[in-house]
């Protein structure tokens, strides 16, 4: 039988002392472990933001090396949520096998754009909120009562924007014969496309509004010529 550690994040004290998050990634790790013949060894739970030093990761790290173990994780963005943190950790001189569970046939080469891609959400939205609170101080606008309106307006904006990028894909699918909700969300599943905010798995629903701002995206395309 493989071993196995697992390791989870939780990014706040209050998710550490409510177990906020902490059960769904025990649950998914555990129910990989068993379905794929791993022995579940230690696991490291931490409670620490992504962007601090993180001593409970590299001493799961280093349990793998002394039992000769995998890591598992239940999402790639417990690891870490930029590039550099992910390509650190997946370095093919370390020697320890990752196992992510909810992209369980990912290699190395596919983590790494899928991080990329994550990373450039982020940065997106981030650059957007800026832009969207810079301009509303330019009008005067006081924001400590009204910024969480622009950053729905941001977060609207960035939806925009992730809607462009993946019209040529849902295009494709088209063109392909996948046409419904429900086939669509299956192939996005499927190859591991992640949804906007980059959580979890496509549903009907998440389908649903991406091809609905893709329909009226072309239209006004269509309209403006």
């Amino acid at each position: 039988m493989k071993q196995a550690i697992a390791y989870y994040r939780v990014s706040t004290g209050r998710q550490g002392r409510s177990g906020l998050g902490l059960e769904a990634q025990q649950s998914a790790v555990e129910h990989y472990c068993k379905a794929n013949d791993y022995q579940l060894l230690n696991e490291v739970t931490e409670v620490r933001s992504t962007r601090k030093y993180r001593a409970g990761l590299f001493d799961a790290l280093d349990l793998c090396k002394q039992n000769k173990a995998s890591l598992v994780v239940a999402r790639l963005d417990r690891l870490g949520r930029d590039v550099e943190q992910i390509a650190r950790i997946f370095n093919p001189r370390s020697k320890i096998e990752v196992k992510v569970v909810d992209n369980p046939y990912a290699n190395l080469f596919t983590i790494h754009i899928l991080a990329a891609v994550a990373e450039d959400q982020r940065q997106r939205i981030s650059e957007t909120t800026k832009e969207a609170l810079k301009a509303a101080r330019s009008r005067g606008v006081e924001l400590g009562k009204n910024g969480k309106m622009f950053l729905s307006v941001a977060n609207r904006q960035a939806a925009e924007d992730f809607a462009r990028k993946m019209s040529p894909v849902i295009q494709r699918f088209k063109n392909r014969g996948i046409i419904t909700e429900r086939a669509v969300c299956n192939e996005l599943n499927k190859k591991s496309i992640p949804t906007f905010r980059h959580v979890g798995k496509w549903h009907r629903s998440s389908v649903h509004t991406l091809m609905t701002r893709i329909n009226k995206q072309e239209e006004e395309q269509k309209q403006s010529k």
